[in-house]
C-alpha cells in the first residue's frame, strides 16, 4: 500500500485569473493574466497526453498538461485547444473554430479572454493576432498591416472604434479591406491606412480604389492651421475643412497646388470638386479659380503676356523679309563683340594669308564689279560700319555681322619669291527670323589693287553646317573656284536651312564657312591656308504657335537681353512699372527678368499678387480697373518668389492691404485702367514672341510716357 501510494504523483492544476491590459500595451504579443496554482488532483505517470503526443514547437510539457486538465474543467461557452493552456469563449471562440482554430492563420491562443480598457469589449490573444469582440461590431481578427494602421488611430478608443468584418479581398483581387465601426482600413502590398468620415464618403463617391484616386497611402492628416484636414491617395488628395465640406485635388491640379503651397498658398483650401473644361480642369478654391495647366480667368483677365506667344503667319523669303524681321537699321543697340574670325597658320613656300597694319585701299572701286548678289547692303547692319573693322562679331538679337579688313595674301612663284600681293577685305552679316527656323549668311569678298603679279587667282570655299550634308544649305552668287580680278567684289548669300525640331525644342546649330586662294598660273604657289568665318551663337526654338496652334520655328541670337518697351501707349501701367523699378524691384538693364513659360507657376504669381475672390480682392475692387502685378507673373522674379514681400506705390494704386515700401526684393501691385492693362498683356505677348524669349530667357525693360492712376 506505501509502495503504491508512493508511485502516486501530485499533479498541480491551474485556476487562471485575468486582468485588465492598460491601453500602452495593446501589441498581439502582450499577455496580461496571472496563473494562481493550487493543488486538485493525483494522477498516475504516463497517463497525460504530454506523455504519447509530440508537443508543436513553442510548447513545454507543462503548459499541456495544463491545458489537458483545464479542458476536462472548461466552463460553459468556453473551450481550451491544447496544448495551449487558455480558454477562448463566446463569439470569440466562434469566430476562431470558423476560421479553423489552431490550424487556421491564428495558429494557437495565447491568452484568455481580456477585457478591453472601455470596460466593454473583450479580445482575446492568438499566436498571429487578436480577436476583437464588441456589441456593435461582433467578434474580427485584426492582423498584421491592419492591427498596425488601427494601432495608429488609437485601437478601439480611436476615430474608428471596433471592427465590424474580417478582411476582405477587393475587386481587383490585389488589395484587402477591414470595416470598423466607424471607418475602413484599406491594404494593398506593402501598407494599410485608416479612412473615415467625410473624406471616406467622398472617395466612395470617386469610386474607391477602382476610381480615379486609387488606394489610400495615408492615415487622415490634421492641416498645419488647425483647420482641415485631408487623405493622401495614389493619385490624388482629398481635403476636409468645416466650412467647404471634403473635395479631392488630382493630377495637374494637385501639382499646381503643391506648387502654390497647398492651402497656405494664394488659393487656399478647395471648394469644390474639380470639374472638366475642353482638355483642361478646373476647380474652385476659397480665392480663386485655379485651371490646368491654366487658370480659366487668365482667357479674360490681364495676363502679362502669359498666353502662348504667337509669331505671324508669313515666312520671310528675300533679303529684304529677314532684314525686317532681324531690324538690321537699329544701330543705337546693344553692341556685343563676339570672337573675330581666324586664319589658319601658313605653310612655308606656299602663298599665305596675313593681317597687315599697313596702309592700303580700304574699299574697293565705288562701282566694283560684283561677281555675285547685290545685296545692297541688307546684311550689314550700321552696327559694324560705325565701329573698328577689326573681325569682331557685333550682333543684335536677329542680326550679327562683321567686317575685317587689312587682309593681304601673298603671292609665291615655285622659287619661293613673294612676286605679288592680294590685298581684300571681308564682310559678313547674318539675318534671323522669329518665323523662320532659316537663317540667310552674306559673305563678301572686296579685292582691292592687286599688286606686282599674283598668276591667275582664284577664289574657292567651302560650308559646313553642324557636319551636315550639302542638302542643309544652298548657295546663290560667286561660284567656287571662279577667277579673282582686281577691284571686284565676290559675293555669296547662303541659307542655313530648317531643320527639322520636335515641338517645344532647342538647338545650337554652328556653321562656319572657310575660303583660301586658289591660282591657276603653274609658276604660282596656290594657298592651302584657309580663312574661317565661324557662327556658334545662334539659336533656333520650336516653342512658339501660329494663330492655327501649330509650332513655328524661329531663330535668335540668345547672348543678347532684348528690351521691352512701355510708352505712353499704356500710360498707367508703364507708370507702375518705373515707380516698381524706382522702389527697388528688378527689371533695369542691369538687373533683368527672366520669362517663365509654365502656365501653372505663372498663374501661381498672379493668383499670389492678385487674388481672383476673397476679402483682398474685394476691397481693392474699382470700376474699370484691373489688378496690375510686377514683376510680371510671366517671369520668374513673379510674386510667388517673395509671397510676403508685396507693396504698392502710391495710395492712387488702392491697394490698402499692402505697404508703400522700397527693397530689392518683392513684388508690386497697382490697380490701373483695365483696358491699358489688357493691352499692355497683348503687347508683352508680342514682344515675346517678336524676340523669341523662351522660358528662363532674360529680357530688360524700357519706360517712358507714364501717367499715375487718378484718385480712387
Amino acid at each position: 500500500m506505501k509502495a503504491a501510494a508512493a508511485a502516486l504523483v501530485s499533479v498541480l492544476l491551474v485556476t487562471v485569473t485575468t486582468t485588465t491590459a492598460s491601453a500602452a500595451d495593446r501589441s498581439p504579443g502582450a499577455r496580461k493574466w496571472q496563473p494562481t496554482v493550487r493543488p486538485h488532483a493525483t494522477i498516475a505517470p504516463g497517463h497525460m497526453r504530454s506523455d504519447r503526443d509530440v508537443l508543436p514547437k513553442g510548447f513545454s510539457k507543462r503548459q499541456a498538461d495544463e491545458a489537458e486538465t483545464m479542458e476536462a474543467r472548461a466552463t460553459d461557452g468556453c473551450q481550451v485547444y491544447w496544448p495551449a493552456p487558455y480558454e477562448v469563449c463566446g463569439a470569440i471562440r466562434d469566430k476562431y473554430n470558423e476560421l479553423g482554430g489552431p490550424g487556421g492563420f491564428l495558429s494557437f491562443p495565447k491568452s484568455n479572454e481580456l477585457t478591453n480598457p472601455d470596460g466593454v469589449g473583450k479580445r482575446t490573444e492568438f499566436i498571429n493576432g487578436p480577436i476583437y469582440w464588441s456589441p456593435q461590431g461582433g467578434a474580427h481578427p485584426v492582423l498584421n498591416h491592419f492591427f498596425a494602421a488601427w494601432a495608429r488611430n488609437g485601437w478601439e478608443a480611436g476615430p474608428l472604434g471596433y471592427p465590424t468584418s474580417d478582411e476582405i479581398v477587393n475587386p481587383d483581387g490585389v488589395g484587402r479591406r477591414q470595416h470598423f465601426v466607424s471607418g475602413d482600413i484599406y491594404w494593398k502590398l506593402n501598407e494599410a491606412y485608416a479612412v473615415r468620415g467625410a473624406i471616406r464618403d467622398k472617395w466612395a463617391q470617386a469610386g474607391w480604389e477602382a476610381g480615379y484616386l486609387g488606394y489610400p497611402v495615408s492615415d487622415e492628416f490634421a492641416t498645419p492651421d488647425g483647420i482641415g484636414s485631408g487623405a493622401r491617395f495614389e493619385h490624388g488628395t482629398i481635403y476636409w475643412t468645416a466650412a467647404y465640406g471634403a473635395h479631392p485635388v488630382s493630377g495637374g491640379l494637385l501639382t499646381k497646388w503643391e506648387l502654390s503651397g497647398y492651402e497656405k498658398g494664394p488659393y487656399g483650401y478647395p471648394v469644390a470638386d474639380q470639374q472638366p473644361r475642353g482638355s483642361s480642369w478646373d476647380q474652385e478654391f476659397q480665392f480663386g479659380t485655379m485651371g490646368f495647366p491654366t487658370d480659366p480667368a487668365a482667357a479674360v483677365d490681364p495676363d502679362d503676356g502669359d498666353a502662348d506667344p504667337t509669331v505671324g503667319d508669313q515666312v520671310p523669303v528675300t533679303w529684304g523679309d529677314f532684314a525686317a524681321d532681324a531690324n538690321t537699321e537699329g544701330a543705337g543697340r546693344a553692341v556685343v563683340q563676339a570672337g573675330p574670325g581666324s586664319l589658319e597658320p601658313c605653310t612655308a613656300g606656299e602663298s599665305c594669308m596675313h593681317t597687315t597694319m599697313a596702309a592700303a585701299e580700304d574699299d574697293p572701286p565705288d562701282d566694283p564689279v560684283i561677281d555675285g548678289p547685290n545685296t545692297q547692303g541688307a546684311f550689314i547692319s550700321p552696327l559694324c560700319l560705325d565701329q573698328a573693322w577689326d573681325g569682331q562679331w557685333r550682333t543684335q538679337r536677329k542680326h550679327a555681322c562683321m567686317i575685317w579688313k587689312n587682309l593681304d595674301v601673298d603671292v609665291i612663284d615655285t622659287k619661293g619669291a613673294e612676286i605679288g600681293s592680294i590685298p581684300f577685305t571681308v564682310r559678313t552679316g547674318i539675318l534671323t527670323s522669329h518665323k523662320s527656323g532659316e537663317f540667310q549668311q552674306e559673305f563678301r569678298v572686296d579685292f582691292h589693287g592687286l599688286t606686282g603679279k599674283t598668276g591667275k587667282p582664284t577664289f574657292r570655299y567651302k560650308l559646313t553646317y553642324n557636319n551636315a550634308p550639302a542638302g542643309s544649305y544652298s548657295v546663290d552668287g560667286a561660284a567656287d573656284g571662279s577667277p579673282i580680278k582686281s577691284g571686284q567684289s565676290k559675293v555669296i548669300v547662303v541659307k542655313w536651312k530648317e531643320q527639322a525640331m520636335a515641338d517645344g525644342a532647342l538647338k545650337y546649330p554652328v556653321v562656319n564657312i572657310a575660303w583660301n586662294f586658289g591660282n591657276l598660273d603653274p609658276d604660282v604657289v596656290p594657298g592651302k591656308q584657309w580663312g574661317n568665318i565661324r557662327v556658334a551663337n545662334v539659336r533656333c526654338d520650336s516653342t512658339m504657335k501660329l494663330s492655327n496652334g501649330k509650332f513655328r520655328q524661329g531663330c535668335v541670337f540668345p547672348g543678347i537681353t532684348p528690351e521691352f518697351k512701355l510708352t505712353s501707349v499704356t500710360p498707367e501701367q508703364t507708370w507702375h512699372v518705373a515707380e516698381a523699378i524706382t522702389s527697388g524691384l528688378p527689371g533695369a538693364a542691369g538687373r533683368p527678368l527672366h520669362r517663365q513659360a509654365d502656365k501653372s507657376k505663372r498663374d501661381i504669381n498672379r493668383q499670389t499678387s492678385c487674388p481672383r475672390k476673397g476679402p483682398v480682392a474685394d476691397a481693392r475692387r474699382l470700376s474699370g480697373r484691373s489688378c496690375d502685378e510686377f514683376p510680371f507673373a510671366s517671369s520668374n522674379e513673379g510674386a510667388a518668389a517673395h509671397p510676403g514681400l508685396g507693396r504698392t506705390v502710391h495710395a492712387n494704386c488702392n491697394v490698402k492691404d499692402l505697404p508703400i515700401s522700397t527693397g530689392p526684393d518683392g513684388y508690386s501691385v497697382c490697380m490701373i485702367d483695365a483696358k491699358q492693362n489688357s493691352q499692355s498683356g497683348s503687347l508683352l505677348g508680342k514682344f515675346y514672341g517678336e524676340e523669341r524669349v523662351v522660358d528662363q530667357d532674360a529680357f530688360s525693360l524700357a519706360t517712358s510716357g507714364g501717367a499715375p492712376p487718378g484718385t480712387p
